[in-house]
């Protein structure tokens, strides 16, 4: 099995970058103008659809979709050694009222569906966390409903409706990078203390941000705590309002240095975040004894230590990692495709800490991540991202026969284009769920992405 997962991953690496090699330079630019190679250079698969899709944004409808998909397998290691296939489709329309009327300035609404398919190599291995960031329980689900106000020249802004809670708080600034669901996408263990909306799963809520400046952003949220809503039966069109099952809020403060162009110093930020569920929550050691409520804290932090030169930006101005949360809600984020687009070319190093002090009733306790991202490797690509990850993941006490789970991740995002990358990946899971008796596992496999 092992030699089939590295077969494909290395033939499909050949064939992209092959492929795409004589059709983009370090600025980004096309020095082949073949058919193919003009399709590889557009900004979306499926290109402007005849000028219609500009046509639609001009007017203040943004229509647009996203593949991701994982294949992984595991040659060594966990219960059972197996290779399975993950796949999810996200569509998603954004309507900026403002080009409706100027009346409506700086209302927006948002709203995605997801169509899920595949296995889960976790089940397989039985560790904790899963080694597909994009595998997800069900099939069909409709997302978030976002109404959106932007308000004080995009100073401040509030949200409504149906929200997600890890789509920005705990959301480390790499986390797209890699294929463990440990820090892909959130700080995976606050979701398995509480019911943390996130992926596919809304819930009811309110949201605000205040951003000064470039520098600092401050957000906070409330979210109906009805996990109920996650049921795949419901395929997240639940759109009941139970108060009785309690509320989370969450509040995160960011600061962030050097991250235009010509800024002192290289770029970095800091976030700190603590959040708080009213819900009753069951004992860890006996079922029949409950408790009310539940908190913890997290931290995360980057830094560039090694700066290169500054790649030519491409995409749309609001991917700028300055730019005010508002100009994001008004267009799709591509954050599944598109690296930084205005960090320079270099080394980074970054880390999470998440502390949920209530051991008898968090599954964990506490996690720690810990990686390197390097981007513009090769010379040639400034697009490639190379990364490393290390994570911790310490079970309670009151787990009997649990520790902690650990999870070494090296991987290369080749960008083959605007609008689609590859990556080879490698995983390490050392004593999965805690348990001393499972073996270690290697998990071997590739993401592929693209948006349409």
């Amino acid at each position: 099995m092992a030699n089939r997962i590295l077969v494909i991953i290395v033939a499909v690496v050949c064939v992209f970058t092959a492929t795409t090699a004589c059709a983009v330079t370090d600025s980004g630019k096309s020095v082949d103008v073949s058919r193919f190679n003009l399709w590889v250079a557009q900004d979306k698969g499926t290109g402007d659809w005849q000028g219609l899709r500009d046509s639609l944004e001009e007017k203040g409808l943004t229509i647009s979709s996203n593949y991701i998909m994982d294949v992984n397998g595991n040659p060594a290691g966990g219960v059972a050694r197996t290779t399975t296939f993950a796949g999810a489709l996200c569509a998603e329309a954004v309507l900026d009222f403002e080009k409706i009327s100027s009346c409506l300035k700086g209302l927006s609404l948002e709203v995605n569906n997801y169509l899920l398919s595949g296995q889960n190599l976790s089940a397989s291995i039985e560790n904790f966390y899963w080694v597909q960031e994009i595998y997800s329980d069900g099939n069909y689900f409709l997302g978030k409903i976002d109404l959106s106000l932007s308000l004080l020249d995009d100073t401040f802004g509030v949200e409504v409706g149906r929200l997600f809670a890890g789509d920005i708080f705990a959301v480390p600034t790499f986390a797209s990078y890699y294929l463990t669901s440990a820090v892909n996408g959130r700080l995976n263990s606050i979701s398995s203390n509480i019911f943390f909306p996130h992926y596919n799963i809304a819930a009811w809520g309110v949201r605000a941000t205040y951003q000064p400046n470039n520098n600092w952003h401050f957000i906070t949220g409330i979210y109906n705590a009805d996990s109920g809503v996650a049921k795949t039966t419901s395929h997240g069109a639940d759109f009941s309002f139970r108060t009785n099952k309690g509320y989370l809020a969450v509040g995160q403060l960011t600061y962030k240095h050097g991250q235009s162009k010509g800024a002192a110093g290289m770029p970095g930020s800091a976030s700190f975040g603590s959040y708080y569920e009213s819900s009753t929550f069951p004992d860890l050691g006996s079922s029949s004894k409950l408790w009310r409520g539940n908190y913890g804290f997290y931290l995360m932090a980057d830094q560039m230590i090694f700066k290169g030169e500054w790649p030519e930006s491409e995409g749309s101005p609001h991917m700028r990692s300055d730019a005010m949360p508002s100009e994001g809600s008004r267009k799709p984020p591509y954050q599944q495709v598109l690296p930084s687009l205005d960090r320079p070319k270099g080394l980074s190093i970054w880390g999470g800490a998440v502390l949920a002090p209530e051991k008898n009733i968090n599954i964990q306790t506490f996690q720690l991540v810990t990686g390197l991202i390097y981007q513009g490797l090769p010379p040639n690509r400034s697009r490639d991202i190379t990364a490393f990850v290390f994570v911790l993941g310490h079970f309670s006490e009151e787990l009997e026969g649990q520790s902690s789970e650990m999870i070494v991740e090296f991987n290369h995002r080749f960008h083959m284009g605007p609008w689609f990358y590859i990556t080879p990946d490698i995983q390490y899971v050392i004593n999965p769920n805690g348990q001393s008796n499972i073996n270690d596992a290697l998990v071997l496999g590739f993401e592929a992405s693209f948006n349409f």
